[in-house]
């Protein structure tokens, strides 16, 4: 652990070896294609399939009445109507699935499904979450009063005391907009049926959840489902849920008697899939006159689409609000809306950027009104290291952390006072430049569990199969490197496979920044079970009581003579000459490892942007950051995670949304609408630091696959302010809205008067 290994995984994707689920071809497949509702909201009075069934390649079409009875729909805890495979007799979203259709190649499908007729009956469609909320709002579902899917509050302290004693109120509403995760490969699946076993083939990031999700909708259950996760081409929270496109084509492979694919255009993943974000907060802070925080109030809303998939989003980002610092009184209400948009869930980091870009806003808010340097107003009310393992104010239990030490370290690491210096130094030279920071503590590595088996083999093999599964992190060279260093054996020789319900029958899944440190503690577990087994063996080999025998990596030793010792490999082969096949059993252990609590990393960031001045379009150009990650198993892994998610949240800053007009239809369907950061979007500078505080897990990993999502759109907000504020010589303009819009940014350069 520790060294910069270079990614197993890679050769053979690098060499066209590839398989993603649009990779799987079987004999006699089958195409299918889905007719989507085409208004945001409407009730469905007629589906029309004729049209459909006589066309060239056909061979079957359905509407939900053909299906009823064999396929169950989704049900909610909150209020809300069960949400159909396929619409029943309501579409709430633009893009809906309300028929599918099923044909010889995809190209016939596609032409097909355009010749389904469907009888709508348009309704007014509600867009915005605050006029959702009226009481005479059109209801997206009956039985939501209100349009409120959710709804929490969050208190703490004697609130009504510190906004009564504050010297100093601050106010603002802030707001992070919609975003689609944008997965180089869009969703997919295929299925076939063999009479017995239903195989599915699916990009997901939770195949045994896909498969409970099989057994327990299709009716009746086949006697077995496998699934399969090929490789992803990114899923980014996205590919979280199981959707209906997920259960209805393998539900169609076993009723046509024929494997069955659907993969969708960009324009159909666009709406298909679950967005992220589109959280907005309206809050107070309230302090003394020397900076100390003394309450936070308001309100958190989740704008939360058509079905209550992501009603917990906003409640993540209320229970993250109060950050790294010690806010003592709260009240923050925290509602979850429906409207009639696709339904939102997890996008990397879920919750946690807008709950800590909302506080991040507000304390540079509070340093503007009181005057204070940013830095100085954040240490004065930073939680204290002794005060670990702290409960911030709304619940949630930070296991550690020197915060203020490290923002003293960051601002000495990241040289941001000379950057100041520079930024105002080329201020005078005529260039649009600004710097941002901001300090972010976030949460990982959740439960339940997950889970590894271990096989050591003859000739000096370690094959491990983990119920984890990876989406292109590069995390199976991280579990090599876990297994192979307490195996003291060379990564080449580690195998590790994952994504198939087949090999390893439990399994959580990859989101949260869990898989390293959760399934990596599932590794050690099952590594370390494995040691134990082989070590009566070795003091049998070695002439000894096995009390007297310890392990170092590659062979076992007698503790009071270290220089009698067996290699590891030989106790193997010698179990496989006495055992035979049967050395199998003993030589393969199976590990569910229980995370028992999340960890919290931290840290600080700062971005430079440089803004045109003719366009207004904002760049960031310099980018340095200093985060505690506990131990590192492979820097080269953790800095490509950093840097993808900065630059994702560069995007979420500056570049992405999924723009809905009025009458709630996507204005955004193409990637040329929707503004993903590219290599040329990339900071020309990026300077990461790092320090390791080691966690309660065995390898002491913290989980960093989202702090980039969390920490940059904080950072660079401000610094797109700071730019703004050192052109005009105002200290008005703000950032309360992301993405940052250039037509913002020149009204806001515009000279007064």
């Amino acid at each position: 652990m520790g060294r910069r290994v270079k990614r197993v995984e890679d050769h053979r994707l690098l060499t066209g070896r590839g398989r993603y689920v649009d990779d799987v071809r079987l004999e006699g497949m089958l195409y299918a294609a889905f007719a989507r509702s085409e208004y945001p909201h409407a009730l469905v009075r007629k589906v029309d399939l004729s049209d459909a069934l006589k066309a060239p390649g056909v061979v079957a079409a359905f509407s939900y009445s053909d299906l009823e009875g064999s396929l169950k729909p989704w049900t909610f805890d909150a209020p809300s109507s069960p949400m159909y495979p396929l619409a029943r007799d309501k579409v709430r979203y633009y893009g809906e699935p309300v028929a599918v259709v099923v044909a010889r190649d995809p190209y016939q499908a596609a032409d097909a499904v355009e010749l389904v007729s469907v009888d709508y009956e348009p309704l007014e469609p509600v867009v915005d979450p605050l006029k959702a909320m009226e009481p005479d709002a059109p209801r997206v579902h009956d039985e939501a009063e209100r349009n409120i899917a959710y709804s929490r509050r969050l208190s703490c302290g004697d609130v009504e005391k510190a906004f009564r004693e504050a010297a100093v109120v601050v106010e603002d509403t802030l707001w992070v907009a919609r975003k689609y995760a944008a997965s180089l490969e869009p969703r997919g699946v295929a299925a076939s049926y063999d009479g017995s076993t239903l195989t599915v083939w699916v990009s997901t990031q939770t195949p045994h959840d896909h498969r409970d999700e099989l057994l327990e909708k299709i009716v009746p259950p086949p006697s077995d489902v496998r699934v399969i996760q090929p490789d992803v081409g990114g899923a980014f929270g996205a590919k979280i849920e199981v959707y209906p496109e997920e259960v209805v084509v393998p539900y169609l492979a076993m009723r046509l008697g024929r494997p069955v694919k659907w993969y969708p255009s960009r324009r159909e993943d666009m709406v298909a899939t679950t967005h992220g974000r589109d959280i907005r907060a309206e809050l107070a802070l309230a302090a003394s006159r020397d900076g100390r925080i003394l309450g936070v109030r308001g309100r958190i809303i989740g704008d939360v689409g058509a079905y209550p998939l992501g009603i917990f989003l906003p409640l993540i980002a209320g229970r993250i609000l109060p950050g790294p610092y010690d806010v003592r009184s709260g009240d923050v209400e925290v509602l979850a809306v429906y409207t009639n948009k696709t339904p939102l869930a997890a996008y990397r980091g879920a919750g946690r950027p807008e709950g800590i870009f909302f506080m991040e806003r507000m304390v540079d808010l509070l340093a503007d009104e009181l005057g204070m340097d940013p830095a100085e107003l954040r240490l004065r009310n930073m939680v204290k290291p002794e005060a670990m393992p702290y409960r911030n104010c709304f619940g949630w239990q930070y296991d550690s952390g020197d915060y203020p030490g490290t923002l003293k370290r960051g601002l000495k690491l990241l040289r941001l006072r000379e950057l100041e210096s520079w930024v105002e130094e080329e201020r005078r030279k005529g260039r649009l430049l600004g710097l941002g920071y901001a300090f972010y503590v976030e949460i990982t590595s959740g439960g339940p569990f997950e889970t590894a088996k271990v096989s050591l083999e003859r000739g000096g093999t370690v094959s491990i199969v983990v119920g984890s599964t990876p989406t292109g992190q590069g995390d199976a060279t991280g579990f090599a490197q876990i297994a192979a260093d307490i195996l003291g054996v060379g990564v080449e020789r580690v195998r590790v496979r994952w994504g198939d319900t087949g090999l390893i029958g439990e399994g959580v899944g990859t989101f949260g920044s869990r898989t390293i440190t959760v399934g990596g503690g599932a590794v050690i577990e099952a590594v370390s079970e494995l040691v134990e087994r082989l070590r009566p063996k070795a003091a049998e080999m070695l002439g000894v009581d096995p009390g007297r025998v310890e392990y170092r990596p590659g062979e076992f030793y007698v503790v009071d003579s270290p220089e009698d010792f067996v290699g590891l490999w030989d106790v193997v082969e010698q179990l496989y000459r006495e055992l035979g096949e049967k050395a199998g059993e003993v030589l393969s252990a199976y590990a569910k490892y229980d995370p028992k609590k999340p960890v919290y990393p931290y840290g600080l960031h700062a971005a430079v942007v440089e803004i045109d001045p003719e366009t207004g379009v904002p760049r960031v150009v310099e980018y340095r950051a200093l985060d505690d990650v506990g131990r590192i198993v492979n820097p080269m892994l953790l800095e490509g995670q950093l840097v993808g998610g900065i630059v994702q949240g560069i995007g979420d800053t500056l570049y992405e949304e999924m723009v809905y007009t009025g009458d709630g239809y996507p204005a955004t369907l193409s990637l040329s609408d929707y503004g993903v950061p590219t290599a040329l979007e990339y900071p020309e500078v990026v300077e990461l630091h790092f320090q390791e505080t080691p966690t309660h897990h065995p390898h002491g990993t913290r989980g960093v696959g989202e702090i980039g999502t969390i920490a940059a759109p904080p950072a660079v907000a401000r610094a797109v302010e700071d730019a703004v504020r050192r052109y005009t010589g105002r200290g008005g303009f703000r950032v309360r809205r992301l993405p940052v819009k250039p037509e913002d940014i020149l009204a806001a350069l515009a000279p007064k008067g």
